[in-house]
C-alpha cells in the first residue's frame, strides 16, 4: 500500500527511500575532489570566469569562490561573522490562527526546530551570501509526520543557473547517462537536470538587485581579493630583501685562496646564503627604499586598504573589525550598521525556511490549511530597549512610581531568582509590612469648636440643640473672616510668615523622629534586626501632629470665611 500525502498522490520513491538528492559521483560532473589552484590564477582567468558564470556555466567560478575563501583570511573573517551572527539567533515560531488545529500544527513546527536540525544548518545555508544560492537536500523523517531529519550542504559546483532565465537552479548531469527513475519528471537538458519537488533547500541572498545568476558577494570583492595577494607577495620579496641583514665579506689584494674560502665560510655559517663576498678595493652600496612607491610600509598600507573595503562589502562598515583610538561614536554607528543587515539576512532566511520548509511539513503532514495560513518561523532578536536603558528607567522613574515585575528584569538579564537558603549579593527587597497603629502616618484632626463668649442659655429641648452650633459656627467664621482680613492687607507677606511659622515647627518635630530612627539604623546588626527594631519603636510624632493641625486650621478658617464673606455679598 503506497503512502500518500495530502492530495492524495503517493511520496515520492527518493523520500521514502531516505536518499538524499544530487551526490557525489567519483568520475564525473559531481566530483567531490577540485584541482583549481590560486599559482594559475590571474586577473585575465578570474575574468574570463565570471564571464562563463553569467552564460550558465559556473563551475570554474564556484571553484574559485571556494578557494578565494580559503587563501583570503580577511575574507573568510567577516564573512563566517556575519554567518554565524546570523546563525546563532533565537527562532520562534507564531501561529497561524486561535484554532486548536492551528496550534496543534504550530506546536508541530516547535518541536521540530527544537531538535536542532535547523539551527546547526543556518551556517550553511548562509553560504548564498558569498556564492548567490545555496542548496541543501533534505532527507524526509515519514514514520510520525513529515519533518526533515538532516539538511545536507552540497557545494554549488554542483549545479548552475539557467542563463535562460537567470533563475532556476539544475543540478549537474552528465551527458547520456539519463535520468534516474527516483527524479520523476525531471528532463536532462545540456548536461541538466531538474530539482525535484521537496527534495532540496535552495536558499537565495542577493546583494544587490538582479539574477540570481549575477548574485553572490564574492563577485565584488575577486579583484580587491586578488590584488591584495599580489601585493602580500610583493610585500614578501620586499621582507626578503631589505628585511634581513646582509653580511659584506672583504679580502685584500694579498690574500690566498684559503683565506678566501675561510671568509666565505664565516659569511656562509653566520648567515645562510645571505652573504657576499668582495675584494677590499671594491665597493657595493644597498639602496634601501625611503618613500614613495618602494617605502618599507606601502605594501601593508595597501594590504589595510583593501581589508577595508572587503569588510564595507561584507559587513557594511569597518568598526568592529579594525579597531581605532577616540572611535567610540563611530563604533556605535558601525554596530548599529550590522544590526541592519543581521536583521535583513535573518528576515532572507526565515522567508526561506517558511516558504520550503514549513509549508511542505504541514501540506504533508496535515494536510494544505482551507484559509492558507500557515505557522510563521521568524528569525531574530525581539526588539527591546537596551539592558542599561532599562536599568535607568528603573532607576529614575520608580521614585516617581513606575513599576516593573522583577521576574521581567531576571529573564532581561539571564538571571535565575535566588530561592531560600542561596548565597546571594545585594538586598533582597523584603515584601511590605502594614505598620502599628502608633506607626500610622498623622492624621489631621478638624478643628475643635471654639467656645462662645457670650453667654448662652440653658434650655431644654429641641432650642437648645438648634442654637448651640450657630453660636459655634458664628464664632468660627468670624475669627475665620478676620484671618481673611489680614490676609488681604498684608498681602504674601502674611502668607511667607505663616508657612515658614509652620514649617519650622514641623521640621523640628520632624528631626526628632529621625533621629530615633537613625540610632535603630545605626545599632541595627541586619536588614530583618532593623525592621523588628522599627516595629517596636515609639516615634513621638504629637508634636508634628500638633503643628501640621494648627496649620490646617488656620487654612480652614480662612477659605470657610472666605466662602461666607461672598456668599453673603451675593445675598
Amino acid at each position: 500500500m503506497a503512502l500518500l500525502d495530502h492530495t492524495g498522490k503517493p511520496f515520492p520513491s527518493w523520500m521514502l527511500q531516505g536518499k538524499p538528492m544530487g551526490g557525489a559521483n567519483l568520475t564525473g560532473s559531481r566530483s567531490a575532489i577540485t584541482t583549481m589552484s590560486m599559482e594559475w590564477v590571474d586577473p585575465a582567468s578570474v575574468g574570463e570566469m565570471l564571464r562563463s558564470a553569467s552564460q550558465g556555466n559556473s563551475q570554474a567560478w564556484q571553484e574559485f569562490c571556494e578557494l578565494i575563501e580559503q587563501k583570503d583570511l580577511h575574507y573568510l573573517g567577516v564573512l563566517s561573522t556575519r554567518k554565524r551572527t546570523v546563525s546563532q539567533l533565537p527562532i520562534t515560531v507564531e501561529d497561524a490562527g486561535p484554532s486548536p488545529d492551528q496550534k496543534k500544527q504550530s506546536e508541530f513546527v516547535r518541536d521540530w526546530i527544537a531538535k536542532g536540525i535547523l539551527q546547526r544548518s543556518l551556517f550553511d545555508m548562509l553560504d548564498a551570501i558569498a556564492k548567490g544560492f545555496s542548496v541543501m537536500a533534505l532527507q524526509w523523517n515519514t514514520e510520525t509526520g513529515c519533518w526533515p531529519t538532516r539538511l545536507i550542504w552540497r557545494p554549488q559546483r554542483w549545479f548552475d543557473v539557467s542563463y535562460q532565465d537567470g533563475e532556476t537552479i539544475m543540478l549537474r548531469q552528465d551527458v547520456g547517462s539519463g535520468v534516474t527513475p527516483d527524479m520523476a519528471g525531471a528532463v536532462p537538458e545540456m548536461g541538466f537536470s531538474s530539482i525535484p519537488d521537496r527534495s532540496a533547500v535552495i536558499h537565495r541572498h542577493p546583494s544587490w538587485s538582479g539574477l540570481t545568476i549575477d548574485q553572490g558577494l564574492t563577485r565584488a570583492i575577486a579583484f580587491n581579493s586578488l590584488f591584495k595577494m599580489f601585493s602580500n607577495r610583493d610585500w614578501g620579496v620586499f621582507v626578503q630583501a631589505f628585511g634581513i641583514p646582509i653580511r659584506v665579506g672583504k679580502f685584500g689584494r694579498d690574500s690566498t685562496q684559503d683565506d678566501r674560502d675561510i671568509l666565505w665560510q664565516a659569511i656562509v655559517s653566520s648567515a645562510g646564503q645571505l652573504g657576499i663576498m668582495i675584494p677590499e678595493s671594491m665597493m657595493m652600496e644597498f639602496v634601501e627604499p625611503k618613500n614613495g612607491a618602494g617605502a618599507s610600509d606601502v605594501h601593508e598600507r595597501r594590504c589595510k586598504w583593501l581589508d577595508e573595503q572587503t569588510s564595507k562589502a561584507v559587513l557594511g562598515q569597518t568598526g568592529t573589525t579594525d579597531a581605532r583610538q577616540g572611535t567610540h561614536a563611530a563604533a556605535a554607528v558601525h554596530r548599529q550598521v550590522q544590526d541592519d543587515i543581521e536583521r535583513s539576512d535573518a528576515m532572507l532566511l526565515a522567508h526561506t525556511v517558511n516558504e520550503q520548509l514549513v509549508r511542505p511539513m504541514i501540506d504533508m503532514s496535515f494536510g494544505a490549511p482551507n484559509d492558507g495560513n500557515y505557522p510563521v518561523v521568524k528569525i531574530g532578536r525581539p526588539d527591546e530597549a537596551p539592558l542599561a536603558e532599562v536599568i535607568a528607567a528603573v532607576q529614575n522613574l520608580g521614585p516617581q512610581g513606575f513599576k516593573i515585575r522583577a521576574d521581567d528584569l531576571y529573564s532581561r538579564m539571564n538571571l535565575t531568582p535566588p530561592e531560600e537558603g542561596d548565597v546571594v549579593v545585594g538586598m533582597i527587597a523584603q515584601p511590605q509590612v502594614p505598620l502599628p497603629a502608633k506607626d500610622q502616618p498623622a492624621q489631621v484632626k478638624p478643628p475643635k469648636q471654639l467656645p462662645s463668649r457670650d453667654p448662652v442659655p440653658t434650655v431644654r429641648g429641641p432650642q437648645a440643640v438648634s442654637q448651640e452650633p450657630q453660636v459655634a459656627v458664628s464664632t468660627h467664621a468670624q475669627l475665620g473672616r478676620l484671618l481673611s482680613l489680614h490676609v488681604q492687607d498684608n498681602g504674601p507677606l502674611l502668607i511667607d510668615m505663616m508657612t515658614q511659622s509652620t514649617a519650622r515647627r514641623a521640621n523640628s518635630a520632624l528631626k526628632g523622629m529621625e533621629d530615633q530612627v537613625r540610632e535603630e539604623l545605626e545599632a541595627s546588626s541586619s536588614l530583618q534586626d532593623f525592621e523588628s527594631r522599627i516595629s517596636a519603636l515609639d516615634l513621638d510624632d504629637e508634636a508634628f501632629a500638633n503643628a501640621m493641625t494648627s496649620a490646617v486650621l488656620v487654612m480652614e478658617m480662612a477659605g470657610e470665611a472666605e466662602v461666607l464673606e461672598r456668599m453673603r455679598d451675593g445675598g
